[in-house]
């Protein structure tokens, strides 16, 4: 699906332009204490003329027709590209971590890996690193999420690919 670029893009967000918008689709994921689950995801890249993205990403259980059941995972944070084609991302989980990501901007793909993670106290998992990679593949957001926990060594975690929604 086409999409435009806006009028007041910042000069520094072009290599992200095309992230911009709305992604809704469905994904893959596995975990040992969890096994095999899927899921529905929808992902809004945003813009206020600033040089980074606002993003925010919601993952939730569907039934067998794919309509939304309920919500299972949020994260909210920005993404702010630099002139030299790197990538930082600052990012926030409800489930008590926060990361910053560090990576390159290659096209339209984007390889990360988690520079710091932090943990509250009573964080829901101890979480400690990742690596992530996103792509636009035929015009659909496909991206993984490679994940690293204290008593788990770094493993695929959750895949989906999303496909542009226009309002």
């Amino acid at each position: 699906m086409p999409f435009e670029i806006p009028a007041d893009l910042h000069p520094a967000l072009m290599p992200l332009a095309w992230l911009i918008g709305r992604w809704e689709g469905s994904g893959h994921g596995n975990w040992p204490d969890r096994g095999d689950f899927e899921f529905g995801q929808t992902i809004e890249f945003a813009t206020n003329g600033q040089p980074y993205l606002h993003y925010i990403c919601q993952t939730y259980s569907t039934d067998g027709n794919g309509v939304p059941q309920a919500a299972m995972g949020m994260e909210t944070g920005f993404w702010r590209p630099q002139s030299d084609g790197s990538i930082e991302l600052v990012l926030s989980d409800p489930q008590g971590w926060s990361e910053v990501w560090a990576g390159r901007i290659d096209g339209a793909k984007i390889e990360l890996v988690t520079d710091v993670v932090m943990c509250t106290t009573n964080s829901a998992l101890e979480y400690t690193g990742g690596e992530r990679l996103y792509g636009n593949v035929e015009g659909d957001l496909m991206w993984s999420f490679d994940r690293a926990a204290r008593e788990v060594p770094l493993q695929p975690y959750m895949w989906a690919q999303l496909h542009r929604v226009t309002r």
